[in-house]
Formats: structure tokens, C-alpha cells, sequence
């Protein structure tokens, strides 16, 4: 039992230090419109802008509100960047601020049109 628990706690504690918010922030974004979407394992949600369809960011703060396929928003936050020896499904966006318009939020029965982060 004891070696059971002692395995639980150590991976419990290795999955809490993987999750840590540890990027180089390189520059910040505002006012970025952009189409909330789903990849292909359909678990990974990024935000891809309008101006760039090869770009796409990944956000762990993107509310679960917004998760929706189509979902048109707009963005503030920080770009972040991408060690050399890291292989990510998109780029690392800290947010600021995320809000959809009025006509979205009606369209996908959104309760919430803007989250703001600190």
C-alpha cells in the first residue's frame, strides 16, 4: 500500500511542476481577431487569427465558455516563446483579455461576452 502511495504522490507532484507557467514572454498583442477551433484529436482547442491562418496560439486560459467550434473573439495577451528544444501544437498565448461580440454571444448562447485575466 505504502509504495502505491508513495508512486500517486510522486506523480502527482511531477504533474503539478509540468504545469507551471514558466515561458519567455516575447512581445504582446491587442485587439487580434481571431476563430476559436478544435484540432483534429479533438482535446486541443487553439485560437487562430484572422490575418494569419498559418499562426495559431494555444491558451490554458481560454474559459471553457468559448470552447466552441467557429467562435469568432477578439484578444489581448503575450506571445510567448518556443524553446528550441520544445515541439508545441501552436504558439503560447498568456491572455489579457478575450471578448466576443454581441451577435456571437447570442449566436453560440455565450452567458459571459469578455473575460479578463491578470
Amino acid at each position: 500500500m505504502k509504495p502505491l502511495l508513495l508512486a500517486t504522490l510522486f506523480l502527482i507532484s511531477f504533474a503539478v511542476i509540468a504545469q507551471t507557467d514558466d515561458w519567455e514572454w516575447e512581445r504582446e498583442v491587442s485587439n487580434v481577431k481571431a476563430k476559436i477551433s478544435v484540432l483534429e484529436n479533438g482535446e486541443t482547442w487553439v485560437i487562430i487569427p484572422d490575418d494569419n491562418a498559418n499562426m495559431r496560439y494555444i491558451s490554458q486560459q481560454l474559459p471553457a465558455e468559448y470552447k466552441k467550434d467557429g467562435l469568432a473573439v477578439t484578444f489581448n495577451g503575450w506571445i510567448g516563446k518556443i524553446p528550441p528544444h520544445v515541439r508545441m501544437m501552436g504558439t503560447p498565448l498568456k491572455l489579457t483579455k478575450i471578448w466576443v461580440s454581441c451577435a456571437e454571444k447570442k449566436k453560440f448562447k455565450l452567458k459571459k461576452g469578455t473575460y479578463t485575466f491578470k
